[in-house]
């Protein structure tokens, strides 16, 4: 009899069988790809959040002189972190170590690194003497470049040069190179009057080794072989308000000149309380190559961020409108999918996000609440408290987070959005800490 049918069909079987329960294995014990991660569905998108990572914690301190007309007494530290990405992967979040009151003669920001996509990182360094967040700039040998974000004279005498260093974080960050006068803004068109001994200033502070406007900060973007744009602010002359405004490289990020402006001072209501101007900007580039820049307007609620296009390279802007995301240093990204994604707050703090190519269109996600509802510690969590009587702004609730974030995509649609735990005042016990976190989220479209 042979038997050899018999034994190939029951062979097969046996294939078949243990292909089958491999398979049923896989299915049920094999880990989601959102594993831990909290599920958001909205119209066009499903979102995923996972568990915030602590990157640093610091008890806040201060000093007693403060601008006329501030809380007296105390000056807090106001941790605005940022967040970078080098060309390897690995990620560099700074934030600031001294207090903000522009008073203030020493300044001076730490960064860390991580080397897992932001689920670890290395210890802190506090070697960066500048307080507003810089932009980077990617450099070969998986380097980045730190452009000086506070400028000083380059003479006495000239109002319209001015020099600032710039890092060169190298290999992923394992050297830093500090490169002192590394950094030109040459030819500015206003004389700069951002002076604490300029008539009408309230500072004591003497003129020399002191930081004058216009603030680079925000986005940095390549837009030809050997030209980049970076978004900067300040007061054109003895304006009374900001500009948002465009300056340009032609030699790798060491010598900028005035650009363009996208929005000045007049955009809105001057009369109304807390108006700035335009400032604080960042900008991406859209699917059908134009530029978006949104940028903020003022601090609270009924500060929304404005948002202006650009159909050649930033050289002009439209008229700007207004985002129903409010008000502070906002940060865009545009995911691998084209989902546009806006990390901004103050009061509180929000993700908006849009699916439509010219981001028309947006809906938010809390996340100090949700930062709040996995955050076990209570004392690690974003509450608010009542400003005290006296204070430069009338009383009202504030948050204890500064609203200021770094944004990245580590992999296609997958971000992290870094933010802040900040006491925003005289830290009330010794429990009252300072913290920054990034938090992994993760975007599908429908």
């Amino acid at each position: 009899m042979n038997t050899r049918p018999l034994i190939r069909s029951v062979f097969a079987l046996l294939v078949a069988h243990l292909a089958s329960a491999l398979a049923l294995g896989a299915e049920s014990s094999g880990p989601s790809p959102h594993a831990g991660m909290k599920e958001i569905d909205l119209p066009g998108l499903k979102v995923w959040l996972g568990q915030p990572v602590e990157v640093t914690a610091q008890i806040g301190w201060g000093m007693d002189w403060v601008h006329p007309g501030w809380q007296p007494g105390w000056s807090f530290i106001h941790l605005t972190p940022f967040m970078a990405k080098f060309p390897g992967g690995h990620l560099v979040v700074t934030y600031t170590m001294d207090p903000d009151t522009q008073e203030n003669p020493f300044f001076l920001s730490a960064f860390q690194i991580s080397k897992d996509q932001g689920a670890h990182w290395d210890r802190r360094y506090a070697t960066l003497i500048q307080h507003i967040p810089m932009v980077f700039l990617p450099k070969e040998h998986d380097s980045l470049m730190a452009i000086a974000s506070e400028l000083v004279l380059s003479s006495d005498s000239d109002t319209r040069n001015l020099v600032g260093p710039y890092w060169l974080f190298e290999h992923g960050g394992a050297k830093v190179v500090m490169v002192p006068d590394g950094v030109h803004l040459v030819d500015w068109p206003w004389v700069n009057l951002w002076d604490p001994q300029a008539e009408g200033a309230t500072s004591p502070q003497p003129h020399a080794n002191w930081h004058i406007g216009p603030n680079i900060t925000g986005t940095a973007m390549k837009i030809g072989p050997d030209k980049w744009i970076a978004s900067a602010y300040g007061r054109k002359g003895k304006a009374a308000l900001d500009s948002a405004m465009v300056i340009s490289s032609a030699d790798g990020g060491k010598t900028w000149r005035y650009y363009s402006t996208i929005a000045d001072g007049d955009i809105a209501n001057t009369g109304k309380e807390r108006f700035e101007g335009a400032n604080e900007t960042s900008f991406i580039r859209l699917a059908d190559n134009d530029l978006m820049a949104v940028f903020r307007t003022g601090s609270g609620e009924k500060w929304h961020i404005k948002r202006s296009y650009s159909h050649d390279d930033g050289r002009t802007w439209s008229p700007a409108d207004s985002l129903p995301a409010w008000s502070v240093e906002p940060q865009v990204l545009r995911a691998g999918n084209g989902t546009i994604a806006l990390a901004t707050g103050r009061p509180g703090l929000y993700l908006w996000l849009a699916s439509d190519p010219r981001a028309t269109q947006w809906q938010s996600i809390d996340i100090a609440a949700y930062h709040n509802s996995v955050i076990a510690d209570p004392d690690s969590r974003i509450g608010t408290f009542v400003r005290p009587a006296g204070h430069h702004r009338p009383e009202y609730d504030a948050w204890q987070t500064t609203a200021y974030t770094g944004l990245v995509e580590t992999s296609p649609n997958h971000l992290l959005l870094c933010y802040d735990r900040d006491a925003e005042r005289k830290p009330a016990n010794e429990k009252d800490i300072s913290r920054v976190y990034v938090l992994p989220i993760e975007i599908e479209r429908k």
